[in-house]
């Protein structure tokens, strides 16, 4: 019996020892290449992920050939922007980010895998599932005749919704039967608001091109007057990708040094107060006649 809680420790402590994220990636070694990467769900099950980099930040994006339960939760720490990449058909890749309009500075999307809690359901939800959810407005705010829309590579773009419409969300299809859309798709409703977060996108250097594996057919919705998109409406583009942000803790956010003191961040969970002459003690909260540093965490 203690042989095998033993060895369900261990188990337990393997698991736990996995990547989760591509921040798990990153924290395990700051220089890590952008690249594709294999982590795992909280099922121990691997999926592939391509991670990007940056000075303790990031953004991570799902591969469309996912076939296990994403736990979208640990992939990102913010919910105030995102990056939209999209694949052209001559190759180019390009981004913008993409955040709420200024109208609403405080409000944060909602990122979903697979469902849109507080925001209406996707018109091929059903249809072409899995899929990850952007939603801009949640329907308490959407459900108004208000100034909506969405924010791309630092300009507004919005319109005045008309008939109290909720729609306000872009939605990445896995569609992994290859299905194809219903509804709107062939009818409805191509406006400028939906090219305008390509016509601003950057494009980006060959050597930062994603595998085409991770850019996703798409549905951009904003009801009452915004407009409806599919991928099909878009000739001249292959697919679209969702880039969500990771960043690392930075414990000297909190400003813990006291007096003066300067802090400098070891880790997420560390730091060190150099204090001032005249100051001592770890976060400098005592008279001395010298400076003195600690670590703290």
């Amino acid at each position: 019996m203690n042989v095998f809680i033993i060895l369900t420790v261990l188990w337990l402590n393997v698991v736990d020892a996995v990547n989760h994220s591509c921040k798990d990636i990153y924290l395990a070694n700051p220089s890590s290449a952008n690249g594709t990467y294999t982590i795992y769900n909280r099922k121990n099950q691997s999926y592939k992920v391509y991670c990007e980099f940056h000075d303790k930040f990031g953004y991570t994006y799902l591969s469309k050939n996912t076939a296990v339960e994403v736990n979208i939760n640990d992939l990102f720490t913010t919910r105030a922007h995102v990056k939209v990449r999209h694949l052209k058909k001559n190759g180019v890749q390009a981004e913008t980010v993409m955040e709420n309009i200024r109208n609403y500075p405080t409000q944060p999307l909602g990122i979903f895998y697979n469902q849109h809690t507080g925001y209406p359901a996707s018109v091929n939800a059903a249809n072409l599932a899995p899929y990850l959810y952007l939603g801009f407005l949640p329907i308490s705010l959407a459900n108004h005749v208000n100034p909506q829309g969405y924010r791309a590579s630092g300009q507004d773009f919005h319109f005045v919704n008309c008939d109290r419409n909720p729609n306000n969300y872009f939605v990445f299809y896995f569609n992994p039967n290859h299905k194809q859309p219903v509804g709107y798709v062939n009818s409805c409703c191509e406006t400028a608001l939906m090219h305008s977060w390509i016509t601003v996108a950057h494009n980006l250097p060959t050597s930062s091109n994603m595998p085409d594996e991770f850019y996703f057919d798409y549905e951009i919705h904003f009801g009452g007057c915004g407009g409806y998109a599919f991928i099909h409406h878009h000739n001249d583009i292959n697919g679209a990708a969702l880039g969500v942000r990771f960043e690392q803790m930075d414990p000297c956010k909190s400003s813990p040094c006291h007096n003066g003191g300067t802090c400098y961040s070891e880790n997420e969970t560390q730091f060190i107060c150099e204090c001032p002459d005249g100051f001592m003690g770890d976060t400098c909260n005592v008279k001395g006649d010298h400076g003195n540093t600690g670590i703290i965490g």
